[in-house]
Parts: structure tokens; sequence; C-alpha cells
């Protein structure tokens, strides 16, 4: 009789923490959804944050391409994920209700600022060092700049339960769209990189998602620059200058592609994030001479983005020599019959807060020069030489 009795409570007991459970989850509001998503991701729970998303969000994207672009958290690779994860900071405010069915949570967002976490790390980088152990080393104390924005999360009611709205099928098109707008820039066509940036932050202003005001907090501060560096195009000419070309040469490397090589020294005072260069090929002299190609190369080019530290994130500074070398793009007939000349033909001015590394010793010259002999800027290429630095990817 005991023993029955005991069983019959313990049944009722189980029935009623299911129910309370039950009824908890039911009557769970959006800003507490917002926070248990957000301690999941924290948490690194991917399969409860997977399940958290709106039924069309899971229809678009399964759990293996979820994991690679993870709503609300850092865009970086996987060997930086956990350890940036832990020092990004979520604070989330009430809910405002938008009709039954709908409600957006703000969250403020404190996190390392990535671009310029990187750019910082390479700058202060020392010859023993690796920016992989300089980068974890200022995740453990804490000396790293931060960046905090607002964000939202999304959430609409779906079986009486509140899920995270993000349409990543769209978030898809204004990534590509953001790496399209990128290009434009390093290929100093900042005119119509402008109207990308504007076109795709509109595209986010257009329809309230999970992220999307976190996305154009940076994709505004990218405008930004842009614009700035668009700005600066008349001081940009006039400094180009300033930039002398030294030991140009036309190259074969060992897979029989050609190539120009060369040095570009700053003798300003002013930090450099891009420089392109133009080949123009001609044929004949004098009044005879016409041009009949010509190409467009950026041998210095610093992301505005964060790379995961796969490359140096370094401007070109002032006193600084620094080799370059680019494959030529040009038809094997012109290559073969018109004359190239190199030139600087546009320059941007470094936008970023962070300091500007020290510059290297000069490294030995290939071959002897007189000095004051360096090549100007609007050099033509000498004949093939020694063998030549590795060509650009």
């Amino acid at each position: 009789m005991l023993n029955t009795s005991l069983r019959i409570r313990g049944a009722v007991a189980a029935v009623c923490a299911i129910c309370l459970v039950a009824l908890s989850a039911c009557g769970k509001s959006p800003s507490r959804v917002g926070e248990n998503y957000l301690d999941s991701l924290k948490l690194r729970n991917y399969p409860v944050v997977y399940q958290m998303l709106s039924h069309q969000d899971q229809v678009d994207r399964t759990l293996e391409e979820f994991l690679t672009d993870i709503p609300m958290a850092p865009d970086v690779t996987k060997d930086w994920f956990r350890v940036v994860l832990l020092q990004t900071n979520y604070q989330l405010g009430e809910a405002k209700m938008e009709g039954a069915d709908k409600a957006v949570v703000p969250v403020k967002v404190t996190a390392p600022d990535l671009a310029l976490w990187e750019r910082t790390i390479n700058a202060k980088l020392t010859p023993t060092q690796s920016p992989e152990s300089a980068a974890q080393k200022s995740l453990d104390t804490g000396d790293y700049p931060k960046v905090t924005y607002d964000d939202s999360i999304v959430m609409v009611k779906e079986g009486g339960e509140w899920r995270l709205f993000v349409d990543l099928a769209a978030r898809d098109k204004i990534k590509k769209q953001h790496k399209e707008a990128v290009e434009l820039y390093h290929k100093h066509d900042f005119d119509k990189a402008i109207a990308a940036y504007q076109e795709l932050i509109a595209a986010l202003d257009k329809e309230e998602a999970t992220e999307n005001q976190g996305l154009k907090f940076f994709y505004e501060r990218e405008l930004k620059e842009i614009e700035t560096a668009k700005a600066q195009i008349p001081d940009a000419q006039a400094y180009a200058s300033k930039l002398v070309l030294s030991d140009v040469d036309m190259k074969m490397a060992l897979s029989r592609v050609p190539g120009i090589f060369g040095k570009i020294t700053d003798s300003g005072d002013k930090a450099i994030d891009e420089v392109q260069m133009t080949v123009t090929y001609s044929e004949g002299t004098g009044k005879k001479k016409k041009v009949v190609y010509t190409e467009d190369h950026t041998p210095i080019s610093t992301p505005l983005e964060f790379t995961n530290f796969t490359r140096p994130v370094l401007p070109l500074v002032p006193g600084e020599t620094r080799s370059f070398g680019f494959k030529l793009s040009a038809p094997p007939d012109i290559q073969q019959k018109a004359t190239p000349d190199l030139n600087i033909s546009a320059i941007a001015f470094t936008q970023s807060q962070a300091p500007l590394p020290t510059p290297p010793p000069a490294a030995p010259a290939a071959s002897p020069t007189a000095p004051g002999t360096g090549t100007p800027a609007g050099a033509s290429p000498a004949g093939a030489g020694g063998a030549p630095p590795p060509l650009p990817k």
C-alpha cells in the first residue's frame, strides 16, 4: 500500500513537473526567449540555438550551414570563434510588440573591435611574436579595443512559441553585395562603391530582422571611410609624387607568367592604405605614339574588414620601402609588341585609428645603384633580370 502510494505521488509529481515546464515555455516573453538564445550561444549549444530559429530560416539553412554564420555571433573563423565570443557581452532591453505575433528585442553589444584590433596587433608586433599569440595575450589581459553598438533580435510567434526571425536568404544576398562593394573600393571605383554601400544599407533598413542593425552599424562605418577617401582624392593625387618607385623590372616567374616587380617608398608624412598602379602599353614613337592597352593593379591593398590574422594588415607608413609584384593581364601580342609604362594612378590615405607600425629597416638592394637613381612614378620596366619575388595569388 505504501509502495503504491509512493508510485502514485511520484507519477503525480512528474505530471505536474511536465505541466509546469509546458506552461513556462508557453508563457516565455520575447525578451526571455532572446536571452535564452544568447545564453545558449555563449554555451555553444548550437542545436538548441538552431531550433530557436523561425521555420523559414531553418528551411533556408541546414544546421551545418548555420554553424558557418550564426546570427548575433562574432563574424570570425572557428579558430577565433570561442575566444572572441567569450569577450562579447549582450545587454537586452524590453521587447517592443508589433502586433500579436511580432516583437523586437533591443540588444546592446560590446565586443572586440575586430578590424581595429587586428591592425593594432600587427602594428605592435615584435619580431619574436606571431599575430596569433599576441592576439590571444591581448584577449587574456583585456588589452584590446572594444566597440559598443545597438542591435536587435526580431521575434515571430509560430505555433504559440516565439522564434528568431533572421531572413537568412535576404542576409546572404546582403553579405554578397557587401563583398562586391568592398571589391569596388579596392579597385578605387569610389563612386560605385559608395552607391553599392548605400544600396545594401537601404536593404537592411527595409526589413526588421535579427542582427540587421549590427550589420548596418559596421557597413556605415566602412562607408564613412570610403567617403572620406573620395573627398581626399585631390590631396592624394598631390601626395603621389612622394611615393618613389625603384628597381622596377618586368620579369618572368618560374611559372612562366610575366609580371612587374619593384619597390615603393613612402617619402612623405602620411600612411597609405591603398596604392593603385596603371600599366600603359604604347606603340610607336613621337607624334605617332599611341596607347593600345591599359591595366590597373592594386599591389598595396589594406583590408577594411577583419581577416582573422590570415595576412599582415599594415599600411605603407612614412619612411617605409616595400617590395611589390603583380601579374600582367594584357594579351600576349600586346605584351610582345607594345612598350609598357608604369604609373601610380591612385592612392588612399589610412583612415584607421590604429597605431602606425614602425617602418622595418630597408632591405639591401638586389643590385647597387647610384644615389638618386631610384625610378620615379611613371617608370618603364627594364628587361628581365634575376629571380623575381613570388607573384601574388
